[in-house]
C-alpha cells in the first residue's frame, strides 16, 4: 500500500508541477500586457488564479495519501507562535529566553520549519539534556536565517543523540541548509542555517 501511495504521490507531483509552471507563466503574461491590453492581462490573472485553485486541491490530496492516523489537520505553526512555544516549555519547568534580530522575512514553509526546529531542539534540551535554562537566537540576514539554541544542559553531541535531532536536519536540508549541534562551555548549542528563498 505505500508503495502504490508514492506512486500516486509522484503523480500528482507532476500535475502540480505543471500547473505551477502555467500559473507562473501566466501571471508573468499578465504583467507584461496589463498596460497595453488589459481585459487580456485580466483574463489572463483569472486563469492563473484558477490554476492556484487546482494546484491547492491537488497539494491537499497529494499530502493525504501519506496521512495514516486519519486526524483532522489544522492550521500549521509560524513563528507569531513562538512565545507561546517558549511559554510552553518554560511552564514545564525550562527557563528559555527569545530574540529575534533583524526584520523577518520568510513564507509559510520557511516559518513552519523555523518553528519546528526550535521546537526540536528545546524537546532535545529539556528531555536529554536535562537543561534548565536555555536562550532562542533567531537571526535575519539578507540571504539566510540563522537560529540557535543554547542551553545549560548535558553534553549529548556523540553517538545517538544525533538521531533525536533527525528533524532538525531534515528541516534545514530543505532550505539548503546546515546543521552544527555541539557541545559549548557550560552546555549545548544547536545552530541551523537556512537559505531564505529568493
Amino acid at each position: 500500500m505505500a508503495r502504490e501511495r508514492l506512486r500516486i504521490a509522484w503523480e500528482l507531483h507532476d500535475v502540480v508541477a505543471h500547473d505551477l509552471s502555467v500559473m507562473t507563466l501566466g501571471v508573468g503574461a499578465g504583467r507584461v500586457i496589463m498596460d497595453k491590453d488589459p481585459e487580456r492581462a485580466r483574463q489572463t490573472f483569472r486563469d492563473a488564479e484558477e490554476s492556484g485553485r487546482r494546484v491547492l486541491t491537488d497539494l491537499r490530496r497529494m499530502v493525504g495519501l501519506f496521512r495514516t492516523d486519519g486526524a483532522a489537520r489544522g492550521p500549521q505553526p509560524c513563528l507569531d507562535e513562538l512565545p507561546a512555544l517558549v511559554e510552553a516549555f518554560r511552564a514545564a519547568g525550562l527557563r528559555v529566553a527569545l530574540r529575534e534580530l533583524g526584520p523577518r522575512d520568510a513564507g509559510a514553509a520557511l516559518e513552519l520549519s523555523s518553528y519546528r526546529i526550535v521546537e526540536e531542539a528545546l524537546t532535545d534540551a529539556a528531555r536529554h539534556g536535562r537543561a534548565r535554562s536555555a536562550e532562542v537566537t533567531l537571526r535575519w540576514l539578507p540571504a539566510l536565517l540563522e537560529i540557535a539554541v543554547r542551553d545549560d544542559g548535558l553534553p549529548r553531541d556523540r553517538g545517538p543523540g544525533h538521531d533525536r535531532l533527525v528533524g532538525v536536519w531534515e528541516r534545514a536540508s530543505l532550505f539548503g541548509g546546515s546543521v552544527a549541534a555541539h557541545a559549548v562551555p557550560g552546555g549545548y548549542e544547536v545552530r541551523v542555517r537556512l537559505l531564505r528563498p529568493a
